[in-house]
This record gives structure tokens, sequence and C-alpha cells, in this order.
């Protein structure tokens, strides 16, 4: 049986320091504006934690407690997307990191950037279990799932084999001798997050309960994180040539168009997107999103709209990018279907610029070998290429549009206010409504998998506005604890932006807990619109409108969760309930609550029909497709 290693001699004893002190100042520098680490304590991860109040760890870093695993990974999650950049959860043995998958999937199918760290068996237990001869002495160790041969010992390493198809690297950290006088290979803590910041996708360290301690070298630290991807002559010349032919294409076309998706924003890329797009022609290249891709500059006068195939938000939208471009650049392509169908047969010619690809000229051409599984280049390089060689002399069909002031998108105004009853109840009409003349510059606004999710489309979104949900996974309840995260993240980058929280009754039911953490810990205060309508109206209008499947406790007293949570004297939030237009424009124009402060939580309960949708779902639900 292995023992640990004993760290060497005094002088190198005197430059090392614990492996678990090692992992947290790495992490820190894999993400320089990281101040929260995330976690749930647990037995086989206490000794890894202690590490944590490390003064060198503790000057840079707070630990953060949540409620439950799977609210922790939704929060880990929110925390990655409002940084653009990665988030630390740590949990324990089976029973934590177990719980945790859900999350962990989302984050990988909505490409965010998680490192979750699960404190593991002990080596020699594990030793201990492999050692056995006698199956009459089989022992199994809690959190651990028997063998299915009750006289065999349990595999220590089954929960590590779940996570492979939902994260780009595990390692799991022992004494092998591979690399310094503790024995323990520090290369995979690197790999880990290398690949974590390089995928935008979760990644694994398990870490054996019996090895914090082990001592390695301080110096180490020392050696960056080498995280580029463009790293040779041959990647460049491809991707200057690559960037020509795009270039060239663009300049040539007489009605070119720009689609900005989602994979250029989750990989962090989003400031050199708005270069790129600022080196453009305003008056002759035009600019569209994609439902999951609304974070370019919606401001800008060659912004046509959201561009959603058959649910796009106008005729015009789909008409101008499907009929009248003859080339279109689809940057960050999000293949999933809520970004809906599109239809670009009738496009002279289409680019596909994706982290992993580039389709054109009929060809795909995979900037990612997946046998060594490295890239080429990042996205990020492509875009800068792009910014690089743009030159917007070389446009020679630059006539300026005619009445181009025709694409600025002009939301639909879904109620009428002569005929508004201000006695009845709240729509989710009037909410589209309103949050377009709510929405303010830079705010972040999170949304849960619920009806109002889908009106998201026909919001004109202010500029510097960010939007996060798990609108593809769709894992209802994810937002409530996803927008904790971001509230801390908020905190932590000191931008002091608005946090808006959309949440649906059934969804919070899910994770409510976590409001607790809300009041417990120093956050950005969020602002909360609960839409009270009795149940999943999602689920009720695509089957079953009456059926008790889709009921909930209904008489949860919303408005006073948060006292019951610890803000008894609510020194932390305010809130209130609202059940009539009246009610609802009395609180935000005669309360002048439009522009209310940051200092508190403000928690509104808006009380809705039990199938009362937006207009964009009631039509989706009338073709009985959610494409």
């Amino acid at each position: 049986m292995v023992t640990p290693p004993s760290g060497g001699n005094l002088d190198l004893q005197n430059e090392m320091l614990p492996l678990g002190e090692y992992i947290f100042l790495r992490v820190l520098q894999a993400n320089p504006n990281m101040k929260t680490i995330l976690g749930i304590p647990g037995d086989f991860n206490l000794n890894l934690m202690e590490h944590m109040y490390a003064s060198s760890v503790a000057l840079k870093a707070r630990f953060v407690g949540l409620c439950n695993e799977l609210n922790a990974a939704y929060t880990a999650c929110g925390y990655a997307r409002r940084m653009s950049a990665m988030s630390v959860l740590i949990t324990t043995y089976g029973v934590g990191e177990l719980s945790a998958l859900n999350g962990i999937a989302g984050a990988f199918a909505e490409y965010s950037p998680v490192l979750h760290i699960v404190g593991t068996t002990r080596i020699v237990q594990k030793q201990a279990a492999e050692s056995i001869t006698d199956p009459l002495q089989v022992w199994n160790i809690h959190h651990l799932v028997q063998n299915k041969n009750p006289l065999k010992s349990s595999d220590h390493q089954v929960y590590e084999k779940l996570v492979e198809p939902f994260s780009v690297a595990q390692e799991s950290l022992i004494w092998d001798g591979e690399e310094n006088a503790s024995g323990v290979n520090l290369d995979k803590i690197d790999r880990v997050l290398v690949k974590i910041i390089q995928e935008s996708r979760p990644g694994y360290l398990f870490i054996p309960a019996d090895i914090p301690d082990t001592k390695v070298p301080k110096s180490r630290l020392s050696v960056p994180l080498d995280v580029a991807e463009l790293k040779d002559e041959i990647s460049k010349n491809t991707l200057q040539s690559l960037v020509s032919r795009i270039l060239n294409k663009l300049c040539l076309a007489r009605e070119p168009s720009v689609l900005v998706d989602a994979l250029v924003s989750r990989f962090g890329y989003a400031q050199e997107l708005s270069s790129f797009i600022l080196t453009l022609p305003a008056y002759y290249v035009k600019l569209f999103s994609t439902n999951c891709g609304r974070f370019s500059d919606e401001t800008l006068v060659n912004f046509v709209g959201t561009y959603a195939g058959g649910m796009s938000p106008t005729k015009e939208i789909k008409t101008l990018l499907e009929d009248e471009t003859d080339f279109l650049l689809h940057l960050g392509k999000f293949n999933v279907e809520v970004n809906y169908k599109s239809d670009f047969s009738r496009i002279r010619d289409v680019v596909v610029v994706h982290p992993d690809y580039i389709y054109i000229d009929g060809e795909y051409i995979y900037t990612k070998d997946f046998t060594t599984d490295s890239r080429i280049f990042s996205i990020g390089d492509f875009l800068k290429e792009l910014t690089t060689q743009t030159d917007v002399l070389g446009f020679i069909h630059h006539a300026p549009h005619v009445g181009n002031i025709n694409y600025k998108y002009n939301p639909k105004l879904f109620h009428d206010p002569k005929t508004l009853k201000v006695n009845g109840v709240v729509t989710q009409k009037y909410l589209v409504d309103f949050f377009n003349s709510y929405l303010q510059p830079n705010d972040v606004l999170v949304c849960d998998t619920c009806t109002f999710q889908f009106a998201l489309a026909d919001l004109k979104i202010p500029k510097g506005v960010q939007f996060v949900s798990q609108s593809f996974f769709g894992s209802i309840g994810y937002a409530l604890p996803a927008t904790l995260g971001v509230s801390l993240a908020e905190k932590d980058l000191g931008a002091k932006r608005r946090v808006i929280l959309v949440e649906g009754d059934g969804s919070a039911q899910m994770t409510v807990q976590e409001w607790s953490s809300y009041l417990r810990n120093d956050i950005q205060p969020p602002k909360i619109f609960l839409l009270n309508n009795s149940g999943y109206t999602v689920e009720r209008l695509i089957e079953g409108p009456t059926r008790s499947y889709n009921d909930i406790q209904s008489t949860w007293q919303w408005t006073e969760i948060l006292k019951i949570f610890g803000d008894a004297e609510c020194k932390k939030h305010t809130s209130a309930k609202l059940s009539t237009i009246k009610e609802f424009d009395d609180y935000f124009i005669k309360q002048n609550h439009m522009n209310s402060p940051n200092d508190k939580i403000e928690f509104l309960e808006l009380v809705l029909g039990k199938l009362d949708a937006p207009e964009r779902f009631e039509a989706m639900v009338n073709f009985r497709t959610l494409c």
C-alpha cells in the first residue's frame, strides 16, 4: 500500500505549500476576477476546504455555501455566465456530486465554464478495497454504492465514469510520482483548467480526502497557464487565408448580412465581436441576432432585429435576411431548437463560423482536431483577424441603402391602452410592453424556463444588456440560483449593474430555498418578478390545461418568503403583490419604482391568469411546435 510522500528535505520544504492551498491559488489565476468559491461541505472535501482559509487564499476569495448541490451548480453556472470566465464549485463524494450533475449537464449544454471539484474517498481506502482477497472482508464505504456482486468490493471511481459525456476534462489526483517530490502531477490540474477555458464548458478535478495536505512546489504557481490556441505559423497562415476568403465574399456582395449567434459570447468574445461590427460600413451591412444571441449592440443603425425563422418578430426581419441577402456571415452558430428553424436556401452564399468548424463554399473545414482535442485557432482569434483585415474601402458595392431607417426594429405594442381595463389582471402581453420601457442599458436580465421566456424575442434590448437563461437545456428552477451567481459575480466585479430576475411560480418552487442565500451573502440586490399563474402554464398550453399534473400548491404567501428566510424586519428587501393593472401602474409610476435603487432586493409577485401567455408562445402552440 502506498503511503503519502514526505515532502522532501528541509530546504525543499521551505519552498513547498499544501496541495489544497495550491489548487485554490491556481484556480484564482485561471480567473483573476473571481472572488467567490462556491460549494457545500461534506466529509470527503472538508480537508480540502480548510485550505480556503489559508491567508494567501482568503485574501483573494471568499467561500459561499449553498443550500443544496443542484442549486450550487446552477449558481456556479450563473456566476460563470456573468463573468464570461470560469467559476468553481466544490461538492463531496457521491451524494453531493450526483445531486449537482443536472446543473453541470446544463452548463455543458449551454457552454458555461465551471470547474467542479469533488472530494473523493481516501487513496488508502481505495487501495485497501482493491487488496481484499477474502470476500467476507468486503466492507463498503458510505456514500459509495455497492458492487452488484455482494462478495466484491465497490468501485471507488464509479461516479467519475458518469461525467465524461458532459465535461471536457476529468482528472483524479493521486500520488503517482510523475512530477515532483510530492508525487502529485500538477500538470493534471493545469490540463483541466486550460480545457475548461478553451472549451467554455465544465471540467472535473477529483481530490482524494487524504491528499490536500501533501506538499507541492510553490514555484509552479509562477508558470503561466497557456490557454492560447493559435500557436504556430501554419495555423496563422490558415486563419489569415480563411479570413481573406470570407472578407472577399463580404466585400463583393451587394446585400451582405451578419447574423450574430450565442457561441461568440458564450466563449467570452463579445468584445471582439463588437470591434469587428464597428469596422463594417453601417449603411451597407445588415446586422441580425439569433434568439439565443442577444448580446450585440441592438442600438446600431444597421441592426435589423432578432431573426428566428418563421417566428421572427416581424415579417420584414425574416424577408430582409432570407430574401434580401446575397451573402450571409453567421458567427458563433448555436445549433439548438430554441434558436428556431432557419431557411438560408435562397441566400446565394452562406459562411457559418462555429468554434470547431467553418462552413464555406459547401465545405466543412474543421478548426478543431478531435483526435488531439485541440484547435488550430479560437473563434476569438478568428474575430480579431476579421477586424484586422477588414478594410471599409474594400466594399465595392457601397452605395448607401435607401431608407435604411426601416431596419430599426420598433417593438410591437401588445396591448391597447384605450381598451385596457385598469382593474383587470396583469397579462404577459402587458409585461412585454412594460419591459420594453423598463430595461436600461447594461442591465443583466435573467429569465427562467417559463412562459415569459418565449417573449424575449419581442423585447428591444438596450445597449450593454446581458441576457442569461438556460433556454436550450431548459431545467426549470435554474434562474433563481443562477441569479444568485450573477449577483455574486456582479458584486465581485464591482460593476453595480441592475440584476433582474423573471421567475415562474412553478420554477421557483423547485429551488426556492436559495433565496435564503440571497439574504445571507453580500450580493448585488436583484429585482425579482415572480409570475404567479398557479402552476405550469407552459405545459398547460401544450397538453392538459386542467390536469392535476400541471398543478402546484398555489397558495404560497410569496411576499412573505424573504421574511421567513431571515429578513423579518425587511432590512434587506422590499416586497409587493400586484394583482391588477392599476396596482402595477401605481407601483411603478406613482411610486417611481421604474428607477428604484439597488440597495435592497425588490420582490414583486405578479398575479396572472392560469392560461395567460405571451402572444409568441400562443402562436407556437397553435402550430403545435416548439421550433
